[in-house]
């Protein structure tokens, strides 16, 4: 603690542990990962740290992974971000049903439907990732305190802001 006292652990790893960030790997991995390939086989999907994202092709097949998720997460003692585990209709010029989810934060990138232009010049509506405003906003943040102009820790032509 701040105080310099000590507080027995009951659950989790010490953050700054050494193990933490093994088992923080480690854990989710067997957790989720080698468990979708065996259980659903059929559902592609990515997953970064402790997040991730599952393709599943009708509303049905999302909600019935959802509830399997939300037991295997149980049965390994955790649970899933009540705000950030939602199933979200990704709605393009092919998908055109109206829902309440259309878009979804990952890793900084904001997936949701956008306007574009196909090579003959035709707008037609895709569901693509762009970044997200919270991640643009750090990004700013950090540019205008000056952090970026170090350039022994960054490169210019790496920071691209549309």
């Amino acid at each position: 603690m701040p105080d310099g006292s000590l507080q027995e652990r009951a659950q989790g790893t010490p953050q700054g542990g050494v193990v933490s960030p093994i088992l923080a790997n480690l854990f989710p991995h067997y957790a989720f990962d080698t468990w979708m390939r065996r259980i659903f086989p059929a559902i592609p999907f990515e997953s970064y740290a402790d997040g991730a994202i599952c393709h599943c092709r009708t509303r049905q097949e999302a909600e019935h992974l959802k509830a399997a998720l939300e037991q295997r997460f149980a049965d390994c003692h955790l649970a899933l971000h009540p705000e950030k585990t939602k199933v979200v209709y990704c709605a393009d010029s092919n998908r055109r049903e109206r829902h309440a989810q259309i878009q979804f934060d990952f890793l900084g990138f904001c997936f949701r439907p956008w306007m574009a232009k196909n090579r003959w010049g035709k707008i037609f509506t895709c569901f693509l990732p762009a970044i997200s405003p919270q991640a643009l906003k750090r990004m700013r943040v950090r540019i205008r305190s000056g952090a970026c102009l170090d350039t022994r820790h960054y490169r210019w032509n790496t920071l691209r802001i549309a």
